[in-house]
């Protein structure tokens, strides 16, 4: 099986645990009674949340890598062997308490980009993000 891919970051093993969430904000406007009309739903947006372990001699190094996409802050492209590519942005890695040397479990979650290459703005995150 092929393994995932962020950017130019390959897994070395796909990671044991992965999710993808749909989500569509519904957008309401004020009406004259006092309340809201329902205008419809925004486009929907994907995000990947995932779980796995780096094994190895190799594995702090390899967590490291991704920390380093991270902080550079764009976009690329995300692919999955069995959902395919997308483009997206690393938003969340984790080391996991159960870390140890040469065995680093860790979980992240990446966020589809919109036509314009931005995040769109999720209600679960309006306290979180600002």
């Amino acid at each position: 099986m092929d393994r995932m891919k962020f950017m130019m970051f390959t897994w070395p093993e796909n990671p044991e645990e992965f999710r993808i969430s749909a989500h569509c904000i519904p957008y309401y406007v004020p009406n004259n009674s006092g309340g809201y009309d329902y205008t419809g739903l925004s486009p929907m947006v994907r995000v990947f949340h995932g779980r796995g372990v780096f094994c190895g001699k190799d594995a702090n190094q390899r967590f490291n890598a991704l920390a380093v996409i991270m902080a550079l802050a764009r976009e690329g492209e995300l692919f999955h062997p069995i959902w395919g590519t997308t483009t997206a942005y690393l938003t969340d890695l984790e080391m996991e308490q159960e870390s140890r040397p040469e065995h680093i479990v860790y979980s992240f979650t990446f966020r589809e980009t919109d036509e314009n290459g931005g995040i769109p703005r999720l209600p679960e995150n309006e306290g979180r993000y600002g």
